[in-house]
C-alpha cells in the first residue's frame, strides 16, 4: 500500500507519518526534504511528478503538504490531516512563521483548501481531524492499511472564521 499524507503545514504530517512508519515498518518519503536537497525552492506539478514517480513504491507513505497534487495510480490512499485553525495558530507561532504566513495557511485550513484541491483530483481522499490526537489519525489509517475501510471526519472550521479573525488582528 501506498499512502499520501497532506494537510496544511503545522497539522502534524510528520509526526503521523513518523509514527505510521514506526507501526508499520513503511518508508517515508518526505517530499520536502527531496526538494531541499536537490535544492529546488519552487517546482511545478508536472516537475514534482517526474521527480517523484520514480521513487515510489510499496509500502510507503508520501508525505508533503504537496502529496495530494502527485498524479500518481500507484497511490491507494490520499489522507488530508486537519487541525482546529486556532491550535494551528499556535503550532505555526511556536514555529516562528510570519503573521502573513500564519494569516495564509489558516485561512486556507479553514476554507477546506488542501481538502478540495484532493477531492477534486482524486477519489480515494480522506480527511481525518488530527488536533489533538496524532495517535487515533494514525490508527484509523493502520486499519485502512490492514484492509479495512477508512472513515474521514467531517468537518467544518468555518465556524471558527470570526474568532480566528480576531486572533489573527492581533498577531
Amino acid at each position: 500500500m501506498i499512502i499520501a499524507l497532506t494537510g496544511t503545514p503545522g497539522v502534524g504530517k510528520h509526526t503521523v507519518a513518523s509514527y505510521l512508519a514506526k507501526q508499520t515498518g513503511y518508508k517515508i518519503i518526505d517530499l520536502n526534504l527531496l526538494l531541499r536537497k536537490k535544492h529546488i525552492k519552487e517546482i511545478s506539478i508536472s516537475q514534482l511528478n517526474k521527480i517523484v514517480s520514480p521513487l515510489i513504491e510499496e509500502d510507503s507513505i508520501i508525505v508533503s503538504h504537496m502529496a495530494h497534487l502527485l498524479k500518481s495510480n500507484k497511490i491507494d490512499l490520499f489522507v488530508v490531516l486537519r487541525c482546529n485553525p486556532i491550535i494551528l495558530i499556535k503550532r505555526l507561532k511556536k514555529r516562528g512563521y510570519s503573521s502573513s504566513k500564519i494569516r495564509d495557511n489558516v485561512i486556507f485550513e479553514i476554507l477546506d483548501g488542501e481538502y478540495i484541491e484532493a477531492v477534486e483530483a482524486h477519489k480515494n481522499v480522506a480527511q481525518i481531524d488530527n488536533s489533538s490526537d496524532y495517535v487515533r489519525a494514525s490508527k484509523l489509517i493502520i486499519k485502512y492499511l490492514k484492509g479495512g475501510r477508512i472513515i474521514g471526519d467531517p468537518i467544518d472550521f468555518s465556524v471558527y472564521m470570526p474568532r480566528v479573525l480576531n486572533i489573527l488582528g492581533k498577531i
